[in-house]
This record gives structure tokens, C-alpha cells and sequence, in this order.
């Protein structure tokens, strides 16, 4: 296993979409020396960490079905800390990218640029550098001007779309997830995608916290 270690480039790739994980490993497992492997959850990342596999670097999504990806951020630290991580997301808001920034994080490429990127950005952290999006950079040089992006001060600069308002409501009045998918005919996976949007957007990490500042957003 060390001897492994020592002469491969181990990447894990978490993203809950198996097509995706299919094809980063295609990808990344073209350039020399690479092996990829892919998971769909963050408990399966523990136990992964947890019987000792060791990887150099770690490709995350920020969606995930049981957590929002910012879970991962700190069981990567503390059972690989010398690991680099790269975030590849389809999300680039402002107040997501803002809450990026309070991370050990040396890589950001969105799922809507060209693969050619992902390639670049592995390429360029295997050599001990960055490798940052042009999103992500502007929201860097916005930060360091002292102008914050997070939702309690960005004004009308802050939307929610019609239904994650509406979820938002629910959830603040203490609705559950199935009563929730019931009253709003969708499921209660559906149900869970928006609570995760409304999470990140939020910069919360429970459902409690996400009740105490949805209700001072909604007013109440």
C-alpha cells in the first residue's frame, strides 16, 4: 500500500451523480501515473479514511445526498491533512463561493466549463500550485476589498427562486420533509435538494439553524 502510494497520484472523487464520477476516472485516469477512484456519499468517504486509505487529493461536489459537501471539508482535514482538496460544482453564487473562501481548499473548476479545465486544475495542484476559476477568483478579490457576499447583507442582491421560498416557509413553520413533499405534490428527495440549496445559500450547517435565519429573512 505505500509502496502504492509513493509511485501513484491517488485521487477520490465524491459527487452523488455516478455519470460524473464515471467520467472523471475516464478523464484523470488517462494522465500518467493517476488512479482515481469514486464515491457517492460522505459516510462512505469516512470509512474510507477511517481504515487508513490514503489519497493525495480529493475532488468534491458541494451537492451531496447526505450532507452539503462542506461536511467533508473537515473529516479530509483531520484523517488526511496533507491531502489537497478541488471542489467541481455546478454552483458559483456569490454567497457560495464567499463561504469557500473560509476553507483549506487549493482548487475550484465549475461542471460548466470545458472537462480541459478539471485536467488543467489536477495537473496544476499534482505540481504544488492553485488552481482557481475565474468565479471564484473575482469572489477572492471582492472579499479582499472588504465587501462581503453573505445573504443578511447582500440585499436585493439575494434571491430565492419562487419554490425554495416556499419550501423555506414550510420549514420554518416546522413542517417535516414528507409533510412538505405532500402539501407541494413533489418528492421527499426534491424536498431535500432544496433544504441543501437553502443551506448553502443560508451558510448553515443543521436544519435548526436554517429555521432561526429563515425566520428573520421571511420577516417573522
Amino acid at each position: 500500500m505505500a509502496h502504492n502510494f509513493e509511485n501513484e497520484y491517488r485521487i477520490l472523487a465524491l459527487d452523488d451523480h455516478p455519470v460524473v464520477l464515471e467520467g472523471v476516472q475516464y478523464l484523470l485516469q488517462k494522465q500518467s501515473g493517476v488512479v482515481c477512484t469514486g464515491i457517492t456519499t460522505i459516510e462512505e468517504l469516512l470509512e474510507r479514511l477511517q481504515k487508513g486509505e490514503r489519497f493525495h487529493l480529493f475532488i468534491l461536489d458541494l451537492e451531496l445526498p447526505d450532507s452539503d459537501g462542506f461536511g467533508a471539508f473537515s473529516i479530509i482535514r483531520e484523517q488526511c491533512p496533507e491531502a489537497s482538496i478541488l471542489i467541481y460544482t455546478m454552483h458559483e453564487e456569490p454567497w457560495l463561493l464567499a463561504r469557500l473562501s473560509h476553507f483549506d481548499i487549493q482548487g475550484v473548476v465549475s461542471k460548466n466549463d470545458d472537462v480541459v479545465k478539471l485536467i488543467e486544475a489536477v495537473r496544476a495542484i499534482r505540481r504544488g500550485r492553485t488552481y482557481y476559476n475565474e468565479a471564484y477568483s473575482e469572489q477572492l478579490r471582492i472579499l479582499q476589498s472588504g465587501v462581503t457576499s453573505y445573504p443578511e447583507t447582500m440585499g436585493d442582491a439575494f434571491k430565492l427562486s419562487q419554490r425554495e421560498y416556499t419550501v423555506l416557509e414550510l420549514i420554518s413553520k416546522g413542517l417535516t420533509t414528507p409533510e412538505i413533499a405532500h402539501r407541494l405534490f413533489i418528492s421527499t428527495n426534491t424536498v431535500g435538494t432544496y433544504r441543501r440549496r437553502l443551506m448553502i445559500k443560508f451558510n448553515v450547517h443543521n436544519v435548526a439553524q436554517l429555521i432561526n435565519k429563515g425566520k428573520k429573512f421571511l420577516g417573522g
